[in-house]
């Protein structure tokens, strides 16, 4: 029996069914993304039992678009036999700086391997028994005392536990009842991302970007474009697709623009693809050829429908609060510029695992696991504004140094970057 707690009746059925008894300390997980999926893995390996509550309905694979791989995040998926095949990769030898004109200023020799979200998902997602994830299950509010620690959902089910651990993201149910102060801050800039079909691209502009990730400079903005997994994740050259990310500067007001539809609704930091006013969409592909070489021109042109997004950044002061744990996106989000959001939700719930299984008494597990990961979560986001800084004020900002940012671009100094050749040793 576990050490602080006695034998408890954890939720085991339908959500307004029946219970069962066990003397294995409950978990309840809230979040079925990647992070709660990692959490409720790794704790059950630790001997926990775990419940893992989504809001949404359905398969969550069309979530989410390209993502660089840790070393960090592939050990722990191997740990707990959410398997990544090695066809999910695609290996970029290098990452380069090219010019207006097309040519290559600055080129740094660093293998990495990049994957889709789906692919890191899926396997994530069939590790976890399928009668310990519930879905449709939106979350309240959270009631806790000494001894326990209560999930109220908006149905009417009430699920106490040993712990309840916050994976539900950067908008967070969980942190905004207990750190209300702690939401994501606006960075001055927005990202355009985008997708389009190798197939669909000029040979020249596919050749162009070869197996590199490559950085094109505007004065105050930065692009990066690479090669995705294509339609069904394939990988083959011919098969996959050409994805690209633009990071513009834009001001409050700008903001407002941008974020407005067509009838006049301003929806905030976010908004739906196809809400996106055409005459946005035409005036960043004018830009485009304006202010970028040809390759990176081509992609952005092509791209059928843009997807648009307020870069944010967010810390918190703390990760637990009695006998819940926040983790992942809700408690730290970084700027993509350190590709390291997936990997960070990693290990966040490998450290808390590994610390409620060394040293059995919950109370000071959590106390270590938050003296670990805050200071793990300060610096990458810390990072990220590093990296940031120069877009902050567009043209206006001091020159960017290209090659210091490609260079430190990523989490170098944190997460470990995989090599292509040996990711194909090892997973072979």
């Amino acid at each position: 029996m576990h050490p602080d707690r006695g034998v408890w009746l954890t939720w085991a059925g339908h959500a307004k069914g029946g219970r069962a008894i066990s003397d294995k300390p409950h978990a309840l997980v809230i979040g079925g993304s990647v992070g709660g999926l990692l959490a409720a893995s790794l704790l059950r390996q630790a001997g926990w039992e775990a419940t893992v509550f989504e809001r949404t309905v359905g398969d969550l694979t069309g979530r989410g678009a390209g993502l660089g791989l840790s070393a960090q995040l592939l050990e722990i998926m191997d740990r707990i036999g959410a398997r990544f095949e090695p066809s999910a990769g695609v290996a970029h030898l290098s990452q380069v700086w090219m010019k207006r004109d097309g040519s290559i200023a600055f080129d740094l020799h660093r293998p990495t391997v990049g994957s889709s979200w789906a692919r890191v998902y899926r396997p994530l997602r069939d590790a976890v028994p399928a009668g310990i994830y519930r879905q449709g299950m939106t979350l309240r509010r959270v009631e806790q005392d000494t001894g326990s620690v209560t999930a109220l959902f908006e149905d009417g089910t009430r699920v106490a536990a040993d712990l309840l651990v916050a994976a539900d993201g950067v908008f967070s149910t969980v942190r905004r009842q207990l750190m209300p102060e702690t939401e994501p801050r606006y960075a001055s800039y927005v990202a355009w991302r985008g997708i389009v079909e190798e197939q669909d691209v000029p040979r020249e502009t596919v050749a162009g970007i070869g197996g590199r990730i490559v950085f094109c400079f505007p004065p105050g903005e930065l692009l990066l474009t690479m090669a995705v997994p294509g339609p069904g994740e394939d990988m083959r050259p011919g098969r996959r697709r050409i994805y690209f990310i633009w990071y513009r500067p834009a001001g409050a007001e700008a903001l407002d623009d941008l974020f407005t539809d067509e009838d006049g609704t301003n929806h905030g930091i976010s908004i739906p693809p196809p809400l996106i006013r055409p005459a946005l969409v035409a005036a960043m592909k004018a830009d485009a050829r304006e202010r970028l070489p040809t390759v990176a021109a081509d992609i952005v042109e092509r791209v059928p429908q843009p997807l648009l997004q307020a870069i944010t950044d967010m810390e918190s002061a703390r990760m637990v609060h009695g006998r819940v744990a926040v983790m992942g996106d809700a408690a730290f989000v970084a700027r993509p510029h350190s590709i390291g959001g997936v990997s960070k939700a990693a290990l966040d719930a490998q450290c808390l695992a590994d610390t409620l299984e060394a040293l059995g008494d919950t109370g000071a597990a959590l106390a270590r696991f938050e003296t670990e990961q805050l200071e793990f979560g300060r610096r990458l986001v810390a990072h990220s504004r590093y990296l940031g800084a120069f877009l902050e004020h567009g043209a206006d900002a001091p020159p960017a140094d290209p090659e210091r940012i490609i260079r430190d671009y990523g989490a170098p100094n944190l997460l470990l970057d995989v090599d292509p050749a040996r990711f194909q040793a090892r997973m072979h």
